[in-house]
């Protein structure tokens, strides 16, 4: 048998077991606020610390009573400057002149697990993957296409595009087929382990506070 073949029985096998592993749950949509810190110095970053509105749509699945997967995603959009002398990406205020905003763009395929405490209310903990892509769409004042494509160069660079996501959450199934859904997260920047910038660990973690609406199938 060659190797081709065996790899098309193979999947034949083990693509059906997957797609009937989980159990499709419903639609969820998120709206909240993506909080990214900042690390760098007030003389150099306008804006120590940034909030952005977030709306995102996910799609949980049920592997187990208890084990559940949950791929999303979440957009957001903030505003930059380009730093003079490290040529890095920066928050900016609203005000600042020279800005450049920003659409984020966070793909988060979460595991985790789900404890039922009544007939309506579920905690849970979760984490993930998380690729986050970060566009120019905008730049404002005297800043152009050249400072665009910096910033774009910055966030694609070293994999800054990886990070990981932890959090917890709190479910109310206040009907048969509708929950809300409190939930709380930190995007952690773990490219900062490799990227060799000297800076705080915590500089653009992302703290993410969300409203979720569920509706089961």
């Amino acid at each position: 048998m060659t190797v081709k073949k065996l790899i098309i029985i193979l999947n034949l096998i083990i693509i059906p077991q997957l797609l009937t592993a989980f159990s499709l749950e419903g639609i969820q949509f998120n709206t909240g606020n993506a909080i990214i810190l900042n690390a760098e110095d007030v003389s150099i970053s306008p804006a120590p610390t940034q909030s952005a509105a977030l709306l995102g749509v996910s799609v949980p699945m049920m592997f187990t009573d208890i084990l559940y997967f949950e791929p999303g995603i979440r957009l957001y959009a903030f505003n930059v400057i380009l730093e003079a002398t490290k040529y890095k990406p920066v928050p900016a205020a609203v005000e600042t002149r020279d800005r450049v905003s920003v659409l984020g763009c966070e793909i988060r395929p979460e595991i985790g697990a789900v404890f039922k405490i009544s007939e309506s209310i579920e905690l849970g903990v979760t984490g993930a993957p998380v690729v986050l892509l970060r566009f120019p769409i905008q730049a404002n004042d005297d800043a152009g296409d050249e400072e665009k494509t910096t910033i774009l160069n910055y966030y694609f660079s070293s994999l800054r595009f990886l990070s990981f996501y932890t959090g917890g959450f709190f479910t109310w199934n206040f009907s048969e087929n509708i929950a809300l859904k409190l939930k709380i997260g930190t995007d952690i920047p773990i490219y900062h382990i490799w990227d060799g910038e000297v800076i705080a660990f915590y500089d653009q973690m992302i703290i993410v506070p969300e409203l979720c609406f569920f509706w089961r199938f």
